[in-house]
């Protein structure tokens, strides 16, 4: 019955993918481009663009899977996989019916199609990275947990903020442990081409855009680089661990926490990107499962039931 669920959910997203082609792949050339590079004799000067502002796996992820059909089947089937594994992990012990709703919803609301569409799918990997590495680390796995924090860097560099996580760890050793796995994992993935090439990628800056919250403070078009950008990370960061450490012994904070991150850097954000939105999507359809299927809701619901019956 669990092969049949989990067929269902990838059956879905492999139709959307090979059915449903955009018009408007937004950055998706120019990354596919970038990838080439990696897999040059040149690989070393893939970051010699500050342009480049993705990981180098999200490029070896393109740069392998570009054929043909090929790369929409990897990132959103791919997509559907890891959030089907995530849903399944934070629903635990529930209705398995559950797992199967969030899959589908999440290729029937364009989740997995939109990590493809525009060429960001860490904005969907990185907070079902995030949700696994935190239920890893309430579990004392911290060191599994930071590889996978470590690991939604390599795709984009705000995965960084998953550190929030830790805060869930059972004790501050093996917080510590978390953060330094995290931390070896980033490395190994970039100083490579650090030491090896020109590694520009800090010199990019954004330009604040009108319709945004920090619009309204500064001048539109005034530069955001990337020390305002880390400032930013900071603010977002310290938010999500206020919240992971007043719900630490709750289920609620593996997902309320890096929710709380996602949708602090969003408010605080230069730009307003339509991309930007599928990381907090994500994050809301695994909390909407989590919540509705949690003790909470199933006693209520059972209350309202008897007194139903009752009347």
């Amino acid at each position: 019955m669990r092969a049949w669920r989990t067929s269902c959910v990838l059956a879905a997203a492999a139709s959307v993918a090979l059915l449903v082609r955009p018009d408007d792949t937004g950055d998706l050339p120019f990354f596919l481009h970038t990838a080439q590079r990696l897999l040059s004799a040149d690989w070393a000067n893939v970051f010699a663009d500050p342009n480049v502002q993705v990981g180098p796996v999200q490029l070896l992820v393109f740069g392998l899977a570009d054929h043909g059909v090929l790369l929409p089947l990897v990132v959103q089937v791919g997509s559907a996989a890891l959030l089907w594994v995530a849903a399944g992990r934070l629903l635990t012990g529930r209705s398995p019916r559950a797992q199967l709703l969030a899959g589908l919803a999440a290729v029937a609301l364009g989740l997995t199609y939109g990590a493809y569409q525009d060429g960001h799918p860490a904005q969907l990997i990185v907070p079902l990275l995030w949700v696994l590495a935190g239920l890893e680390a309430r579990a004392g796995r911290t060191v599994l947990g930071g590889a996978l924090v470590g690991l939604s860097a390599g795709f984009e560099l705000w995965g960084l903020l998953g550190a929030v996580v830790f805060v869930l760890a059972p004790r501050v050793r093996a917080a510590v442990a978390g953060l330094a796995t995290e931390v070896s994992v980033v490395a190994g993935l970039f100083l490579p081409f650090v030491l090896a090439g020109q590694f520009r990628m800090f010199e990019y800056s954004w330009r604040v855009n009108p319709d945004t919250l920090l619009g309204l403070l500064a001048e539109p078009g005034t530069p955001f680089t990337w020390s305002l950008r880390l400032l930013q990370g900071v603010a977002a960061l310290g938010v999500g661990v206020a919240l992971a450490w007043t719900l630490r012994h709750t289920l609620h904070a593996v997902w309320l926490a890096p929710l709380a991150v996602v949708a602090v850097r969003l408010a605080l954000d230069p730009v307003r990107y339509p991309w930007y939105w599928l990381a907090l999507e994500t994050l809301v359809l695994l909390g909407a499962a989590e919540l509705l299927t949690s003790d909470l809701v199933r006693t209520a619901r059972r209350r309202r039931i008897e007194d139903l019956r009752a009347s």
